[in-house]
């Protein structure tokens, strides 16, 4: 549960005081509001609790942060898509002030992430704002200054560019900003990072000699044993596609498996800050196992797959309890195409709704929402025509969209 910054809590009790018509300023306000939360047909019926209500309106006195349901149910009433937009809408204003006639420039956007009044989840927060508000409109489109400058501020760099990882977007914008980084920020880890996540561009592109000539350089790389477990996972991810690229039988070899077995002993474990974040800010415990597991699914190497996610469930048993969201759901659905490929259920064996009950942000799920299209693939394969036309169609199209070609030769590789 992130605690939002005071700015911008103050921006939503606002919002939502004019939609209901007068400030709240007494818990009797709150109870009508909780009433008309439930009527209002933007919201869905959605229910926050009256002492929720008193608590964000500041009407009792205690600490803490919000579920991001809480966010978005206020956030819809006042008449936004949800919280993530209101943010976005916030952010916007703010950008239009701060480069009007008189005012500061966007220069000093950046300097708010380094502000020691904000708490780390009110930074990450915050760095996600900034990364909805600069991403390009279409896929393909180039970086925004404001993103670029973010990749040359220390704080940009740890809480934009390192925590928004924008995926989707690493063949165009986000390559920009990866790009501007790497030549401001020289740390192992950094160097690590973005390289690694430079490499799946190209490799994703199918730009088989820019994809070499990053592969040399990131296995040059030095790996302190610190490294964050995101970029060693990353790494290790392109150690795997290009062995099974250059594999005349298209299997990984059994010795990199093996190093990479002995490797996930080594792999620090990432610390999640007390109060609750969501698992994608970089926090999710296990992403260097997630990595790999992505990696061998790409590659269809089902059998490592069930072996290396067994070794995941038993390091990692606090998974399934974990706050919704894609990492631990992919997991779970990759675990079902390896027992499928594998022989161990049939294609009618799993609920495949009961594999995604997603909760996270757009910005992660347009990037990942391919790979759910891929799982639904291999069960729909041979047993739904129709099921199976309209994934390819969607995979295709993503991978056109997004200059990923790869996705597409994986879709064509199944069934």
């Amino acid at each position: 549960m992130p605690r939002l910054s005071p700015p911008l809590q103050f921006a939503l009790r606002k919002a939502v005081a004019t939609r209901f018509g007068q400030p709240l300023r007494y818990p009797s306000h709150c109870d009508a509001l909780e009433l008309e939360l439930r009527q209002n047909a933007a919201t869905g019926g959605r229910r926050l609790s009256p002492s929720t209500l008193r608590r964000f309106f500041g009407l009792v006195d205690k600490e803490g942060g919000y579920h991001l349901h809480t966010l978005d149910t206020l956030a819809r009433y006042a008449g936004h898509a949800d919280f993530a937009a209101f943010g976005q809408s916030v952010s916007g204003l703010a950008m239009q002030e701060t480069t009007a006639p008189g005012a500061g420039t966007a220069t000093d956007i950046p300097e708010l992430l380094a502000m020691e009044q904000l708490a780390y989840p009110e930074r990450l927060l915050l760095g996600y704002f900034l990364g909805r508000i600069t991403r390009p409109a279409q896929p393909g489109g180039s970086a925004a200054p404001l993103a670029l400058q973010l990749a040359t501020h220390p704080a940009g760099q740890e809480f934009f560019v390192e925590s928004f990882v924008d995926l989707a977007h690493l063949t165009s914008a986000f390559g920009e900003v990866l790009a501007t980084y790497l030549q401001h920020k020289h740390t192992p880890e950094a160097q690590l990072f973005g390289n690694s996540a430079l490499f799946l561009a190209e490799f994703l592109a199918e730009d088989e000699p820019a994809w070499r000539k990053r592969l040399a350089r990131l296995l040059a790389l030095p790996v302190p044993p610190e490294v964050h477990a995101f970029p060693r996972g990353r790494r290790a991810f392109a150690e795997i596609v290009s062995a099974w690229y250059d594999a005349p039988d298209h299997v990984v070899p059994a010795d990199l498996l093996a190093r990479l077995h002995q490797e996930a002993v080594t792999v620090p474990r990432t610390l999640v800050p007390p109060a609750p974040l969501p698992a994608f800010y970089n926090l999710f415990p296990a992403g260097y196992h997630f990595l790999i597991a992505e990696g061998l699914f790409l590659t269809g190497q089902f059998p490592a797959l069930l072996d290396w996610l067994a070794l995941t469930n038993r390091e990692y048993p606090e998974l399934p309890w974990l706050e919704t969201n894609v990492f631990d759901q992919l997991l779970r659905a990759f675990q079902a195409v390896a027992e499928l490929r594998t022989g161990l259920i049939s294609a009618r064996a799993p609920h495949l709704h009961s594999l995604f009950n997603l909760e996270t942000n757009s910005w992660l799920l347009d990037y990942f929402q391919v790979h759910i299209w891929l799982v639904e693939l291999h069960f729909a394969a041979g047993t739904d025509a129709a099921e199976e036309t309209r994934l390819r169609s969607h995979i295709q199209e993503f991978a056109a969209l997004y200059g990923m070609p790869f996705f597409e030769t994986v879709a064509g590789q199944i069934g």
